[in-house]
């Protein structure tokens, strides 16, 4: 069997589609750590039958164990051949080949393997309708182009007959061998839309506020880092720009800032492909769309 371990919180059609897409890609299962959500994802999980489980948590600080709680549960139940770790914003997903045979491909040898990212951006050049996946065509060349405001990481899936803890969702320490990504096979849509990216900077203040207070509640060097004083809200420079265009110009100006800056126009677009900053990479949206490349 292999699994997907997924997170989510309040983004019901979001989980929907992304369940739909790896179920159809040849995964067997997912596993979804549900963060209090408000909204109908726990319905939307129920719709997929045994195909779907859920664990439900309210501090986000225990992702891990949750997702470890749902490998268990599964592992009590059935062989699981490849436990794989990502959010509900990602898709794992290459032209041609299923998920079964991508992994087939990994030398016996080797107890996970990591993917590369695509972090995909709004662009004017974007279909004008369906969801984000079915939009988008434009991304990142990688982690060293200054478009990826993203993590730099990809996210990585793990042999079920090895794997006894899940320590990272990027890549665990105690995996046996070095980290080597390969080819960049995750799509990564961390900003869907323009309401979407006002409610995430929105939250930057209370994930900010609620790492500090799991901090305070560790004992030695942690709780002695909680009370340095820190520069800035977020921590990442592009997180903490968003959070100086909230506080300058409220969402008012969030909303200019994704619209103007955020969303590349043409001329940026040409700029940045030209600076091999930015590739256009449609083959994802064209599936979705049910088309052809």
């Amino acid at each position: 069997m292999i699994v997907l371990l997924l997170l989510a919180h309040d983004e019901s059609d979001l989980i929907r589609r992304n369940i739909e897409h790896h179920l159809a890609w040849g995964v067997d299962h997912i596993a979804v750590g549900d963060h209090a959500s408000r909204d109908d994802t726990q319905a939307v999980l129920r719709g997929f039958g045994d195909q779907v489980s859920t664990v439900v948590f309210g501090d986000f600080m225990d992702r891990q164990k949750v997702r470890i709680e749902l490998l268990d549960r599964l592992r009590a139940r059935y062989t699981v051949d490849w436990a794989g770790v990502s959010d509900s914003d990602e898709l794992f997903w290459k032209d041609g080949v299923n998920a079964r045979e991508l992994l087939a491909q990994v030398p016996a040898d080797r107890v996970a393997v990591s993917y590369a990212q695509k972090l995909f951006l709004p662009s004017v050049a974007d279909y004008p309708d369906g969801p984000v996946e079915c939009r988008r065509v434009y991304r990142t060349t990688g982690p060293q182009s200054p478009l990826h405001t993203s993590y730099r990481m990809g996210k990585s899936f793990y042999r079920g007959d090895w794997l006894r803890t899940l320590t990272h969702e990027h890549w665990c320490p105690e995996v046996p061998h070095e980290r080597r990504d390969e080819e960049a096979i995750l799509h990564h849509y961390m900003i869907q839309s323009e309401d979407q990216f006002v409610e995430k900077v929105k939250r930057l203040r209370s994930w900010q506020s609620q790492r500090r207070q799991r901090l305070e509640d560790v004992k030695g060097v942690f709780r002695r880092l909680a009370r340095r004083p820190m520069p800035s809200p977020v921590g990442r420079d592009f997180k903490a720009r968003w959070w100086d265009v909230y506080q300058e110009g409220g969402e008012s100006g969030l909303r200019t800032y994704y619209r103007d800056v955020y969303t590349l126009g043409q001329d940026a677009i040409d700029a940045a492909v030209a600076a091999g900053d930015l590739v256009h990479d449609p083959a994802l949206a064209l599936h979705a769309r049910g088309m052809q490349p």
